[in-house]
């Protein structure tokens, strides 16, 4: 069942990868043409997408935990990763000929993005009392997550940004070294 139940969820996450992934090596390889403008923070919030459908992935094991599950279920599964995908492709800029001004491509994309992530991080709070269980452990970094992409949706303050940008980086170091260590741990704390 856990195959069956990943596959999906699987290659729509795996499309947020290959989102990034292509813009970069179109990036590389129109490097000469490309009159190019670095802005840190959208940069690091790229990085961050491209761990997030990484550690997604590698959270989906954990459904193998779950004893069963109903075809609603499986809809509210899918739709995280299909959140994390349209929050990749409203981040990620296309490559084009002349000019790629990164600080421009965050401005335009940041009210959409932060709207999609913080419905993400919503989602990712739900996910488990949706399959029946409790709150996950890491329910409140999910939601400090959450109140992050909330705060950079509604104000567009250059150092408010900055701050929180180093902060979603602290928060992933954090979530790596407690629960993200052991394929699956979280579904294995989900049924101690």
């Amino acid at each position: 069942m856990f195959t069956f139940i990943a596959s999906l969820a699987a290659v729509i996450n795996g499309l947020g990868i290959v989102r990034i992934l292509s813009e970069l090596g179109e990036y590389i390889r129109r490097r000469d043409s490309i009159e190019f403008t670095h802005h840190w923070v959208h940069t690091s919030l790229i990085l961050f997408q491209l761990l997030a459908h990484v550690l997604i992935w590698w959270n989906l094991v954990a459904l193998r935990e779950v004893a069963s599950i109903n075809f609603l279920q499986y809809l509210y599964i899918l739709l995280g990763p299909t959140l994390l995908f349209i929050s990749t492709a409203l981040l990620v800029p296309r490559v084009n000929e002349g000019k790629l001004d990164l600080k421009f491509e965050y401005q335009r994309a940041r009210n959409p993005y932060f709207t999609g992530m913080t419905v993400f991080w919503a989602w990712g709070i739900a996910v488990w009392p949706v399959l029946g269980y409790g709150l996950s452990p890491v329910w409140k970094m999910a939601a400090t997550w959450m109140a992050i992409m909330l705060i950079m949706r509604l104000t567009d303050n250059e150092k408010v940004h900055a701050v929180l940008a180093v902060a979603i980086w602290v928060l992933v170091t954090i979530y790596i070294s407690v629960y993200a260590m052991q394929l699956g741990y979280v579904g294995r704390l989900m049924n101690q």
